[in-house]
């Protein structure tokens, strides 16, 4: 009876040890994994901890960047303060040079007026003086014309001036001829009137004689 009991719990014990050799073993291939777990979680530890450090410069890095980029900004922000001021001052002189540009339009508008009127006068002009210039080849050439005729009738003129002093001097002659052909009509007439006279009586004596 008691050797039974001894046997029985010999048996439990001898289970209870395989199940802990068991459970040893489970543990021990356990903690091999959590080893080997362990290690690829240290591995990675430090691969983000190298991780972590080149962040940390690229942090540094762009921390400096930052500040390098904020006092860029301040420098912009003072330029850009400055060109706005410059480009008030600029929209002012744009003002101005628009309000300049606009009466210089309406003087370039006017002048263009006057130069379409002055050109169109120019043009008048033009075609009087080419009438002018054409009258005045016409007048050179009449002038040229009387000229020669000029000329010539000035030898005319010596040929009728001699002609003129040949037929006054024939006139002359005639006028002689003249008055010695009157002073014979004179005497004719006179002679005539005689003759008439004589008629006039005989003509009378007839016609007394006739009548008595």
């Amino acid at each position: 009876m008691q050797r039974a009991e001894m046997w029985r719990e010999l048996t439990r014990l001898k289970e209870m040890n395989e199940s802990r050799t068991s459970e040893s073993s489970a543990q021990c291939d356990k903690l091999k994994s959590l080893d080997f777990e362990l290690s690829r979680t240290q591995a990675r530890i430090e691969d983000t901890q190298k991780l972590l450090d080149c962040r940390s410069a690229d942090l540094r890095n762009k921390q400096m960047a930052l500040e390098d980029t904020e006092r860029e900004l301040g420098r912009v922000r003072e330029e850009n303060s400055k060109i706005s001021a410059e480009n008030a001052a600029l929209r002012r002189d744009n003002e101005r040079v628009a309000a300049e540009n606009y009466d210089l339009r309406k003087e370039v508008d006017f002048q263009e007026g006057r130069n379409a009127d002055v050109s169109v006068q120019i043009r008048d002009s033009e075609i009087r003086l080419k009438e002018k210039e054409d009258s005045l080849f016409a007048v050179r050439r009449d002038v040229e014309s009387l000229r020669i005729t000029s000329s010539q009738n000035r030898t005319d003129n010596g040929d009728l001036l001699a002609e003129r002093e040949a037929l006054e001097k024939h006139a002359q002659c005639l006028q002689g001829q003249n008055a010695d052909l009157a002073g014979e009509l004179e005497r004719f007439v006179q002679t005539d009137e005689v003759l008439r006279g004589q008629l006039d009586r005989r003509s009378r004596v007839h016609g007394l004689q006739s009548k008595n």
